[in-house]
């Protein structure tokens, strides 16, 4: 037998406020509004926090991008203007060896042409912090300047890849050499990522009367990006040969200019506009070429595309990646420069044993010098150019600008310089993560 026992009026009427909340928990309204909360847009965090006062002399805390903040009512220590320091824009005049060691802005309009809201690497946080897109103009900036100013006279048999450590800076490296290009009169066909043609985040399908897989909307996108940075440089160059796209035949008089907006036009024909373009630039002598990829070593790797019986397609079973794969391993440009470089933030992407060629484990001395070589490890077809960690001018050159743009409030010291440095061991990456850890 259960005995019933009888609460007291404290415990009653605490056992009813609870069932009150279950009751009220378990409502099909607030089960909405659980559900309609779960699929809100996240908060930006980088935007700051808006205090407005309300009539009893409270705040109230409101964040997000719509927020309307009233300044008259903000606290002037949180709250400063946005400091904009003077830069001198990178182009071929400003790339001296006076810059050493100074920031110097990347064109906007450059940065639209090749996509709009979309920058390499991680520089998108960077730019956004600094309020305009600026980039430190290095040794290895000015190293590079020179050879692609000697290659754009008689180019290299081989093509040039940068590699390093993650943040060592071989993509603002890349985008810097692609502005310089740009601002020269290059033909610049610069790829800022190349992980769209092989995370399979991008429409593909197979190619008819091939076996290589098309990626239209990716072909055609660059087509797009090439024609807006270089369409000078393209009217420039004639076909010199009917060249016939689809149903259109274009004259040996027309120009390059005429061939990619066929391209543009007709997205079915971005492929076999983009392979004849590179098929004339790169034998042409009229004006030099540019061909820059970052991520470049997704061009060796196995994609996470699929074809129709669900295996796994490698790179160079598709169509883009093909364009460009010989300039990387036999094939070279009449005039310009090649150059490509490394990313290893998606592992996956980066086939093993093209990371054993880029850093072969240290050999052991030994006195037979043929012996000594690691026959295992094939010789690069490609050029590797290491882009290096940050020399003490650099790190001062980076923290004075990072003063300027009030990212470093502190004095900007010797003794503040070397520790930094010392801490991120000269890379660029962890010292910009040392000085905005608590943004």
């Amino acid at each position: 037998m259960i005995r019933a026992t009888k609460l007291t009026q404290p415990a009653a009427k605490a056992a009813k406020y609870v069932a009150g909340i279950r009751l009220l928990s378990s409502s099909p309204i607030v089960a909405a509004e659980k559900s309609s909360n779960a699929f809100k847009p996240k908060a930006d965090r980088t935007q700051s926090m808006a205090f407005t006062k309300k009539d009893g002399g409270t705040k109230r805390v409101r964040s997000g991008t719509t927020t309307s903040v009233n300044m008259s009512s903000a606290n002037p220590a949180y709250y400063t203007e946005l400091p904009k320091p003077k830069l001198d824009l990178l182009s071929k005049d400003t790339a001296t060896a006076t810059r050493l060691n100074t920031f110097m802005q990347i064109d906007e309009g450059f940065l639209q042409s090749t996509g709009k809201g979309r920058y390499p690497g991680h520089l998108a946080a960077d730019f956004k912090l600094f309020g305009k897109p600026a980039l430190l103009y290095r040794q290895v900036t000015q190293t590079l300047v020179d050879q692609m100013a000697q290659n754009a006279q008689t180019a290299p048999k081989r093509a040039t890849v940068l590699d390093g450590l993650n943040g060592a800076g071989k993509s603002a490296e890349l985008l810097k050499l692609a502005m310089v290009a740009a601002t020269s009169g290059h033909i610049v066909i610069y790829g800022l990522s190349t992980l769209p043609w092989v995370n399979s985040s991008r429409p593909y399908g197979p190619g008819f009367k091939s076996d290589l897989f098309v990626q239209y909307e990716l072909a055609n996108e660059l087509l797009r990006s090439v024609s807006a940075v270089s369409r000078e440089a393209l009217s420039k160059v004639p076909l010199g040969k009917s060249v016939t796209l689809g149903k259109r035949t274009l004259e040996s008089g027309k120009t390059l200019a005429d061939l990619v907006d066929i391209g543009l036009q007709t997205p079915s024909l971005s492929h076999d506009a983009l392979d004849q373009l590179l098929e004339i630039a790169s034998s042409q002598t009229v004006v030099p070429v540019f061909i820059g990829l970052d991520e470049v070593n997704t061009l060796w790797c196995k994609t996470s595309y699929r074809d129709q019986d669900d295996n796994v397609l490698p790179a160079n079973r598709f169509r883009l990646a093909q364009s460009f794969l010989p300039f990387f391993e036999d094939r070279s440009l009449a005039k310009g420069w090649v150059i490509g470089a490394t990313s290893y933030a998606e592992v996956r992407f980066m086939p093993r044993d093209l990371k054993t060629r880029l850093c072969p484990p240290p050999a052991i001395p030994i006195a037979n010098p043929d012996l000594a070589r690691d026959p295992g490890v094939a010789e690069l077809p490609f050029d590797v150019v290491k882009v290096e960690r940050l020399s003490s001018p650099e790190a001062w050159g980076l923290m004075q600008f990072y003063q300027k743009a009030n990212i470093v409030t502190t004095p900007v010291t010797e003794g503040l310089v070397a520790k930094k440095w010392v801490y991120a061991n000269g890379n660029p990456r962890q010292m910009f993560a040392g000085v905005t850890t608590y943004f």
